[in-house]
Order: structure tokens, then sequence, then C-alpha cells
């Protein structure tokens, strides 16, 4: 009787051990999907700065973005007053992204990610 009642004490000593071990896989894992979201999400956010980069740098040459998507590549300069609100809000823009940048970083640092 006493060797029965060991033998199923050990059981669920290993029992508890082997689950322990996987939820520490468990979060091992979930913290890995996570870093790979915030990343995945940044690199969207990455690419849409980068096309209203490319929209700020079109329209201060003087073209608009319906217009070539229409298939119209005529150029038309743009007024002094024009470029100073382009200006305006591309420096407003790159603002936003140098803060979304740093938060990103912190994030990963916080993470332990270098």
């Amino acid at each position: 009787m006493k060797i029965v009642i060991m033998m199923v004490f050990l059981g669920l000593i290993g029992y508890l051990l082997e689950q322990r071990r996987h939820i520490k896989f468990l979060e091992k894992v979930n913290f890995t999907q996570q870093t790979r979201h915030i990343m995945e999400k940044h690199e969207v956010y990455l690419l849409k700065h980068q096309i209203d980069t490319y929209v700020f740098s079109l329209e201060t040459l003087g073209y608009s973005q319906e217009s070539i998507n229409k298939g119209d590549y005529t150029r038309h300069e743009p007024s002094p007053e024009q470029l100073q609100k382009i200006l305006e809000e591309f420096q407003r823009n790159q603002s936003i992204y140098r803060s979304k940048n740093i938060q990103f970083e912190t994030e990963l640092e916080l993470r332990g990610i270098e």
C-alpha cells in the first residue's frame, strides 16, 4: 500500500513539474507573439509615413496624387502660401513620427530587445 501511495505521490510531483515547464514555455511564446505584433504595427506605421512623405514631395514639386492616379501628369506650380502650408503639415507629421519612433524604441527596451 505504501508503494502505491509513493508512486502516486511521485507521479503527481512529476505532473506538477511538467505543467510548470509548459506554463513557462507558453509565457515565452506569448511574449514573443506580443513583441512581433508590436513590431508589425510599427512597420505598418513606417510604411504609411513613407507614403505621406512621398505625397508631400509630389505636392512640393507641383503634382497632385489624385491627378497622377487618374493618369494626369501635368504640373501646377504651387503658390508660396501652399508651400508654407505643406511644409507646416510635413513638420507636424515629422514631429509625430519622431515621438512614435521613440515610443516604439522604449517599448522594445522595456521588453529587453536591442
